[in-house]
Parts: structure tokens; C-alpha cells; sequence
């Protein structure tokens, strides 16, 4: 197994989780800590993603089936949970919903995200990436089923929510396909990635951080470290980090007054309860809540 993906899978669901905390910091180091630098997460993983597809889901069969179960599945179940925990909160007088109305939207917005994020954000990833798994299904097989599914989507929803996220999941797939050639030019290729995304910075540009999160990939893609298997923590942090943040969040800042001692904790609240939910959805044999992992 290369553990290297395994660290960065974990790094990069961690800095995700940090974009979902609440904070009183609009400048300075921290914001720059708790704003900008977690939005390498997504990109890093689309990243991933791309890579894991050509090396691992690309040359086993049923691909689509396999990919129901560990990503359309686990994405419905996170959200549905959600969407239960919102209609029993609204009942005791509580309104958590921000974007979202208890109507319709709940349902094709909320659940499905045909048009927009989820009611747990974070999952937009997930609802993502299955699309595009979904896209390639239909290249490979000319399954045109899948291409009336593809249309709708893209007629009466958002066929893809972030497009930078299919971009970043090809470069990975280059990269796998391209290993042995870049290999040899990696180093190059990373100081080229990082003049441009450097450049791209001074500009302004939103797409430095696309620019150095591939930089990022080129240097630890073949770490040679030893690790533990910590997909199945990874991908349940993913899931639900947000729920509980915005949970735990109203009682934490009741107690706890210093803003950096409140962000440690929103963390290690939502590091430390879905690492207990790992371990009984495993011990409960539930693993098709996480995808199988």
C-alpha cells in the first residue's frame, strides 16, 4: 500500500474540517490558517481522487456498482441524517437551516444536490466526484442510459457543482498514467508548479492555489513512509465533521471564551466523536455507512 496516500488523504480531510468552523478572526495569521490554507483539502483530493481511479478503480470490473456503494450511498445517508436532525430541531423551535427552507429544496437541494452544496456541505465533494466517475462509466462503456442521466442533470440541475474538482481529477489521472516520465522530471516540475502558482498569486488569482496544490501532490505522492490504513476515519471525518461542529459548536462558546482554545476544540470535538463513530460503525459491521472502508 502506498501509505504516502494515506497521510495525504487524512491532512487533506483535516484541512476541510477546518473550513467548517466558526471563528472571530478576520485577519492576521490565523485567518490565513483557518480561511485560505484549508482550501488546499479539496483540491488536493481531487487530486487523489484522479490518481486512485487510473491506479485502483479503472482496472477492476463494475466500476459504477463499486462506486454507488462507496461514494452515492454514504453521500444520501449523511445527508439524510442531516436533514432528520434539522426536522426535529425546527420542531423544538430551532431553525438551523442557513441556505436551505423546509420545502422541496430539502429534498432536491438538501438530499439529492441536483443544483446546489447539500445541507451538509462537505459532501459536494462526494456528490461531485460520483459524477464524474459516472461521466467516465459512459465513456468507457457507451452506457446511453447513463448519458440521458448526464443531460438531465446538466438541464435541470448543476451537472457538476465545481469544475476545477474534474480538472485536478485529471491531472491525477495524467500523472498515474505519466508516472515513469515524471519521475524523471519531478523536481523540475514541482519548481516550474511553484514559479507559476507564485506568479499566479501576485496576480490575485484564485487558481495559484490550484497551481500549488499540484506542487503539493508532485513532492508527497511518493513519500516513502510507514502508516496505518485510516481510509475508513478519513472518509467518516469527511462526512461528518460539519453536523457535529454546528452541533457542539452553541455549547463550546458558552463555556469557553478564548477564540483559539474554541477553535482546538470545534476540531478535536469533531476529530475525536467521528473517530468513535468509526469505530462502531466497524464494530457494528455498518461499513456501507462509510462506503465500505
Amino acid at each position: 500500500m502506498n501509505y504516502s496516500i494515506e497521510i495525504i488523504r487524512l491532512g487533506a480531510v483535516i484541512l476541510i474540517t477546518f473550513t467548517h468552523i466558526r471563528h472571530s478572526f478576520e485577519s492576521g495569521y490565523m485567518y490565513v490558517f483557518l480561511e485560505q490554507v484549508p482550501l488546499y483539502g479539496t483540491l488536493v483530493l481531487s487530486i487523489i481522487s484522479g490518481f486512485l481511479y487510473t491506479e485502483v478503480s479503472a482496472v477492476k470490473p463494475f466500476l459504477l456498482k463499486r462506486k454507488v456503494k462507496s461514494l452515492l450511498i454514504p453521500f444520501l445517508i449523511a445527508n439524510f441524517i442531516v436533514i432528520i436532525l434539522a426536522y426535529i430541531t425546527h420542531i423544538f423551535g430551532m431553525d438551523v437551516l442557513n441556505r436551505l427552507e423546509f420545502n422541496s429544496s430539502l429534498i432536491t437541494t438538501g438530499l439529492f444536490a441536483l443544483d446546489g452544496a447539500p445541507i451538509n456541505p462537505p459532501t459536494y465533494f462526494i456528490r461531485d466526484i460520483f459524477i464524474i466517475f459516472v461521466m467516465l462509466e459512459f465513456i468507457r462503456n457507451k452506457n446511453y442510459v447513463l448519458l440521458i442521466g448526464i443531460i438531465c442533470l446538466s438541464v435541470f440541475g448543476e451537472l457538476l457543482l465545481r469544475y476545477d474538482i474534474l480538472i485536478l481529477f485529471v491531472v491525477g489521472m495524467i500523472y498515474s498514467k505519466k508516472a515513469r516520465f515524471i519521475k524523471g522530471y519531478k523536481i523540475q516540475l514541482f519548481l516550474i508548479s511553484i514559479m507559476v502558482g507564485s506568479m499566479l498569486f501576485l496576480l490575485d488569482s484564485i487558481y495559484s492555489r490550484h497551481v500549488f496544490s499540484i506542487a503539493l501532490f508532485l513532492i508527497l505522492i511518493d513519500w516513502k513512509v510507514s502508516f496505518k490504513e485510516v481510509g475508513g476515519y478519513s472518509y467518516t471525518l469527511h462526512l461528518y465533521h460539519s453536523p457535529i461542529i454546528v452541533v457542539s459548536y452553541p455549547f463550546l462558546v458558552h463555556f469557553v471564551d478564548n477564540p483559539y482554545i474554541l477553535v482546538f476544540l470545534q476540531v478535536s470535538v469533531a476529530s475525536g466523536l467521528c473517530f468513535i463513530v468509526c469505530s462502531l460503525i466497524k464494530k457494528l459491521n455498518l461499513q456501507f455507512l462509510i462506503g465500505g472502508r
